[in-house]
């Protein structure tokens, strides 16, 4: 005791050293940072009975997302030509990283039937499947939805109509009235949950309920054992839903007796929907950079990002090929005209 009295002025200088360091290591800034990643095996997303072997591969090309860094991450990055800094709004930074991860892993999750269901139509084989509600991934700020919906809500009925997917659950909520009362039941952890929710003026002057396309999926019951050829196994692990496009060249390439990939290492980005359609992504550039690295031959993007996709291949110094598409059917073809017999 005697001690302490005797250096508490040190004592107390550690204990502030110590908190500043803590803090420089630890301490969550308000920041998204994208970093220059990689690329992994598509062909790992899922396991098909009898599915033809290929030469080469299929590989989704991804970010290193670091969300919230601590000051140490955000001055590396500060530091790093090729990293991508963006400030969150107010409003997001108070989302917990839980809720962000969760998003991500819905992202990942939808992407993943989108591109079952788009492979086997391209393939014409039998994939059985029912839709049964719409999966919420995230909510507008701000708005009715985000105070009474929470991420992973399945809308299953609106006003005692029965929502299969979410054309139906847009085209009944868009006919109701800005303040007009209705009922919305969800399945919240695998429990129903009764609503009462309105659409409701929002600063841009629409009247909104808080929810758009980008920001749901139809949930999918896929039936493996009735699918032809059956699926025996799905990886939903990952988050976002960047891969599509690359996840779908995968499926259809184990279905099709041609191997697509013709010995090539095949990278690429872009969302995709049920009928083949290629949408944007972020961070394209990141994505450019981890490819080269990993020496891929092709590299797949949505038209939108072509531009920025080629400075990128320039900034290093590569023969990487790239090649726009805007459907699953762009890219099927560029290969079997390119490197077919």
């Amino acid at each position: 005791m005697n001690w302490l009295k005797s250096h508490y002025k040190s004592v107390i200088i550690y204990v502030i050293i110590y908190a500043v360091i803590m803090l420089f290591f630890t301490y969550p800034l308000p920041y998204y940072l994208n970093l220059p990643g990689g690329v992994e095996s598509a062909e790992l997303i899922v396991e098909i009975d009898g599915a033809y072997e290929s030469s080469g591969s299929f590989n989704s090309s991804y970010v290193s997302v670091v969300t919230k860094p601590s000051p140490f991450q955000y001055l590396l990055a500060k530091f790093n030509d090729k990293a991508d800094i963006y400030k969150m709004t107010k409003e997001e930074s108070k989302i917990p990283i839980a809720e962000l991860t969760k998003i991500d892993s819905l992202y990942k999750e939808g992407s993943v039937y989108k591109a079952l269901i788009a492979a086997y139509k391209a393939a014409n084989k039998k994939l059985e499947y029912r839709e049964n509600g719409v999966v919420i991934i995230d909510r507008i700020m701000g708005t009715p939805a985000y105070e009474m919906l929470d991420v992973g809500d399945i809308i299953i009925e609106i006003n005692d109509y029965d929502i299969n997917n979410y054309h139906e659950a847009f085209d009944i909520i868009g006919d109701i009235g800005c303040k007009e009362p209705f009922n919305m039941t969800v399945l919240r952890n695998k429990k129903e949950v009764s609503l009462n929710i309105e659409k409701e003026p929002y600063k841009d002057g629409t009247c909104v309920l808080g929810l758009y396309q980008d920001y749901t999926f139809t949930n999918y019951v896929i039936d493996y054992e009735k699918s032809v050829p059956k699926i025996t196994d799905i990886d939903f692990s990952g988050y976002g839903p960047s891969a599509g496009l690359i996840q779908t060249l995968s499926i259809y390439d184990m279905l099709v007796p041609t191997d697509i990939t013709f010995g090539l290492k095949i990278a690429g980005t872009g969302t995709i929907d049920e009928n083949g359609s290629v949408g944007p992504i972020g961070g394209i550039e990141q994505k450019i950079f981890g490819a080269c690295k990993a020496d891929v031959d092709i590299f797949f993007t949505p038209y939108i990002h072509y531009e920025d996709a080629k400075k990128a291949r320039e900034i290093m110094k590569s023969d990487m090929l790239i090649v726009p598409v805007n459907t699953l059917s762009d890219a099927i073809n560029y290969l079997l005209e390119n490197y077919g017999e």
